[in-house]
């Protein structure tokens, strides 16, 4: 949990809203088709809050789900929760029920601003994921996934990649999502497979043009601080005055290689917030977010800064 700008093991952390909330709750994402009640949105909607199970299945379809049936111009922002230990373990609770494998959202009437940024930088030229299975990348250009994925880290690393130190080098050499824009949407690498696959913790879609980045943790907290420049300007132009409050959606994987240095990343964003500006927030297993002029998307080793009143 992050609360007032320092890091906490163990608590709650939340905030209200002045303006009406609404909820919709779905318990298992694996049963999701894409329906959601008809009254769930209003027109003054302004924001989507979106919290999944790290670990349900249809997350994409869910997150394109809501794009498609609502409005485009809001704000999405959102995280997934759960266990590095127990991926059964659940994270999700209401005010009735505790339960793993599905998602809470909520729509607010109030104008919240978006700040998206990561700092990864690629070391690879752009490659094809020639055949997937959402989470398992079977081949990039045509050759065993795991193999292309070991041949460019060993080459930058300078060291063996191994079954016995692949998590320790890999959180250094995330995946990326190269989009149409230039924007790199980042993947976290979880190991091998059978048949040299290579398996990821968030899914990604077919045919998707795939970087291997690298990360510097100067890099990594400077691009924090321009997600809070980015949104603090957002507000300031929407609303006029100052944010009052900072939320912060930040990655746990980020965090464990930034180690301690996560506290520079905190610290840039609450000096770029404003001393006025209270920082909370928590660090998830992914990261969702939508400025409101681009589509939403499930980003990993990214840091989303959302103000607000």
């Amino acid at each position: 949990m992050i609360y007032n700008g320092s890091l906490y093991k163990r608590g709650v952390v939340g905030c209200t809203f002045q303006s009406p909330v609404s909820i919709e709750v779905i318990k298992d994402l694996s049963k999701f088709k894409g329906d959601f009640s008809k009254n769930f949105v209003s027109e003054n909607t302004q924001a989507f809050l979106i919290f999944t199970d790290g670990y349900a299945d249809n997350i994409p379809l869910l997150l394109e789900s809501l794009y498609e049936n609502n409005l485009k111009e809001v704000a999405y922002i959102g995280g997934s929760s759960g266990s590095i230990i127990n991926i059964d373990q659940p994270s999700l609770f209401t005010s009735d029920d505790f339960f793993s494998g599905g998602a809470i959202i909520a729509t607010v009437e109030e104008f919240i601003s978006v700040g998206i940024n990561h700092g990864w930088q690629p070391v690879s030229e752009p490659a094809i994921s020639s055949s997937l299975d959402k989470r398992i990348i079977k081949s990039i250009n045509f050759e065993p996934a795991l193999k292309y994925y070991k041949r460019i880290v060993e080459q930058d690393a300078g060291i063996r990649l191994t079954a016995d130190n692949f998590l320790d080098v890999a959180k250094s050499y995330p995946l990326g999502m190269l989009k149409y824009d230039g924007e790199i949407i980042l993947r976290v690498p979880l190991g091998g497979g059978e048949k040299n696959t290579l398996l990821l913790y968030s899914e990604i879609p077919e045919n998707s043009v795939l970087v291997v980045a690298k990360g510097d943790p100067d890099k990594l907290i400077a691009a924090a601080g321009t997600a809070a420049e980015e949104s603090k300007i957002a507000f300031e132009n929407k609303m006029k005055v100052p944010p009052g409050k900072a939320l912060i959606i930040d990655c746990l994987a980020r965090a464990m290689f930034l180690e301690g240095r996560i506290n520079d990343e905190l610290e840039i964003v609450a000096n770029k917030a404003g001393s006025d500006v209270f920082i909370f927030g928590f660090l998830g297993l992914g990261e969702i977010a939508s400025t409101g002029d681009k589509y939403i998307e499930l980003y990993n080793k990214t840091i989303v800064v959302v103000m607000g009143e």
